[in-house]
């Protein structure tokens, strides 16, 4: 699995896992990597640390539970060799939240040098890009994301350059006339319309979608984009520079002149910027091959970042006016089911889910289809738990998928690319993976224990996540789990914008006064 790490990040992974043993986990977590790179003092993640005035003994006082307190900061061996005949321990598992750590650590070294290995500098990154103690440690001891990601721009700048010349092809020689300056003026072009379309971009998604993640996202991209034009000659991009004589500026296309929509704005400038990067990575392999690698991975960047941004922009054409989310089901004849949707519609509710458990897969798509026609005659959304199938055949408007059940790809094979897929989300790694699958919404909780779905105190996330997720994404997402009349303005303060309520509404005397009430509250 880490075949691309240096030698020095595996060590960090193997004690990391010792770490985690030392304190009886199950898991391996990202404090236990902290920790880690703490103990490892002879590395590139530790210079960076100290050239960041981060005091590492500190840290580790701040880190270090009772199991580790004999342990010495400036360095120790955990290992130990098992007993005759004992075989070697299996390495325990990476939690969630620490593989999304290794997954931004990863993007980290590619998207600097594709060919650089995943190394300690990396491990940190990643720790800083992601959430919980151990990047709020960090950011506390003094080290921010940004800067220190500049930082590792820089350091990476330093030590990459262009291959030397095969042997028997004279290098090219950029000074030649015509050839050099005519390639500058290719390159210059296709950097100004990325850098130039990426504007266009991060405008959108900045002002209108009001969107962190995406955002920061953008803007790393910039950076990056910004360092890799350091690798071109920067006088012959300049002198290249010809406006007035390119016949390029003078033609124009009747695409070109017209935009329909916001939507068809997005989608012009991914394709612009995408194609700059491409124009970018083919010429530049005519100076440098490492430097052409690092414009392959900024336009696959730019694809998955197209996707997120698309996604989110759908999802709020459909589900933008959709507050309040009224789960039903488990109700004992098809009558009480009617009824129940029924009032919940007249009160105002932006989206129905059906969610039913032991009944039969025919009793299931009777109900559904009975709901999608009411839904469709208020022009509501409705979408169906856990069976993407039945979603599909009730003509669904989307579905919902838990951590257990079926992947949003899998999802969208079967309903297809237009539906909507909400994906349950219970803390912040989940949160993360399911913004970048393509979901189409969030259900973020459990908040509180409800009557209608049980929840042991463990499993709660609580209104932190809620926080979280306000932070992180503007992606419509429902707070969910045990919220009602009572406990709704806790829910508000914490950032919620948006509800997902059952047993609140179904358990009601009067539905459809619930209903109205909880808008209100909402929309107050």
């Amino acid at each position: 699995m880490f075949q691309s790490f240096t030698a020095s990040a595996q060590r960090v992974l193997e004690r990391a896992d010792l770490l985690a043993r030392r304190r009886s986990g199950a898991l391996v977590e990202p404090v236990d990597l902290l920790a880690a790179l703490v103990l490892e003092s002879d590395s590139q993640a530790s210079e960076l640390l100290a050239e960041f005035g981060v005091e590492t003994a500190r840290l580790w006082s701040a880190l270090s539970p009772p199991a580790w307190k004999e342990l010495d900061s400036t360095g120790f061996s955990l290992e130990r060799e098992p007993s005759a005949g004992e075989p070697p321990a299996e390495p325990l598992s990476l939690s969630i939240s620490l593989r999304a750590v290794l997954n931004e650590a990863t993007l980290s070294a590619r998207g600097l040098n594709r060919t650089r290995e995943v190394g300690t500098e990396h491990l940190l990154a990643g720790l800083l890009a992601s959430s919980g103690e151990a990047a709020d440690l960090l950011r506390e001891a003094g080290l921010e994301h940004q800067a220190f990601f500049e930082r590792l721009v820089q350091t990476t700048t330093v030590e990459s350059g262009p291959l030397p010349p095969a042997a028997g092809i004279p290098p090219l020689d950029l000074a030649e006339p015509g050839g050099g300056v005519d390639l500058g003026r290719i390159l210059v072009a296709s950097a100004n319309r990325a850098r130039e379309g990426l504007r266009v971009v991060e405008d959108y998604v900045r002002f209108v979608l009001d969107d962190p993640g995406l955002t920061r996202r953008l803007k790393e991209v910039r950076h990056r984009l910004a360092e890799a034009e350091r690798g071109l000659d920067a006088n012959l991009l300049i002198d290249s520079r010809d406006t007035t004589e390119d016949v390029g500026t003078h033609i124009m296309t009747r695409s070109e002149q017209l935009r329909e929509n916001p939507r068809a704005v997005l989608a012009a400038n991914f394709k612009r910027i995408a194609e700059a990067l491409r124009s970018l990575e083919e010429y530049s392999k005519l100076i440098d091959i490492w430097l052409a690698g690092r414009f392959e991975v900024l336009r696959y960047d730019i694809y998955t970042i197209e996707k997120l941004t698309m996604t989110a922009v759908s999802a709020y054409r459909g589900l933008g006016a959709a507050t309040l989310m009224v789960l039903v089901g488990g109700l004992p004849t098809m009558g009480d089911l009617t009824w129940i949707v029924d009032e919940a519609l007249a009160g105002g509710a932006g989206c129905i889910q059906l969610r039913e458990k032991g009944v039969t897969d025919r009793e299931f798509l009777t109900r559904a289809r009975e709901v999608r026609i009411l839904t469709a005659k208020a022009g509501v959304p409705f979408v169906l738990n856990d069976r993407v199938d039945l979603a599909r055949l009730a003509r669904a408007d989307g579905v919902h998928v838990g951590q257990e059940d079926i992947s949003v790809r899998d999802a969208r094979r079967i309903v297809g690319g237009a539906a909507h897929i909400g994906v349950s989300t219970h803390d912040r790694a989940q949160l993360d993976a399911a913004i970048l699958a393509g979901a189409s919404y969030l259900g973020v909780g459990p908040v509180f224990s409800s009557p209608t779905k049980l929840f042991a105190e463990p499993e709660l996330a609580g209104l932190s996540l809620l926080r979280l997720a306000a932070e992180s994404t503007t992606l419509p997402w429902f707070a969910i789990g045990g919220i009602n009349e009572a406990n709704l303005d806790r829910v508000l303060e914490a950032g919620a914008t948006r509800i997902a309520v059952s047993a609140a509404v179904i358990r009601a005397a009067r539905p459809r006064r619930a209903v109205e009430s909880l808008k209100r509250r909402l929309q107050g």
